[in-house]
């Protein structure tokens, strides 16, 4: 999965130094900095990895998230948070509100249990039917 993501990046940098009509510095500086900004995120969000990645999250049917976050595995109460989605068939994007902050994590289906994974699915299918922005028609 990081492969993918970095190979992603690895396109956007080559775009930005050969496809871009700037001087030289400018595309240097621009590549630099989507590379910097992208591989902290990649590194909490897809490797989970520092003290601000989501390394576990635990949840009921009632729709209480615990969040294990860091190396130290500290669990804190999460709530689902608007922004999260399902990219594809087989990944969740989370985005989890803890107590001080708002944190995402990226999550395989591939290399979860399956039954948990579509239990999860639905409640985020149930949480986006029920936080919808959308105005019903008037008739």
């Amino acid at each position: 999965m990081a492969a993918a993501w970095i190979a992603w990046l690895l396109l956007v940098c080559a775009t930005m130094l050969f496809g871009v009509a700037l001087p030289l510095h400018a595309r240097i500086v621009l590549c630099l900095a989507a590379a910097t900004s992208t591989l902290g995120g990649l590194r909490t969000f897809v490797l989970l990895r520092g003290p601000h990645a989501i390394r576990v999250l635990e949840w009921s049917e009632a729709g209480e998230f615990i969040a294990y976050v860091g190396s130290d595995l500290s669990g804190v109460p999460a709530r689902l948070a608007r922004g999260s989605f399902r990219l594809g068939a087989g990944l969740l994007v989370l985005r989890l509100t803890l107590p001080n902050s708002v944190r995402s994590v990226l999550i395989d289906g591939g290399i979860q249990d399956t039954p948990a994974f579509r239990r999860l699915c639905r409640r985020l299918a149930a949480h986006s039917r029920r936080g919808s922005d959308t105005i019903p028609p008037k008739v």
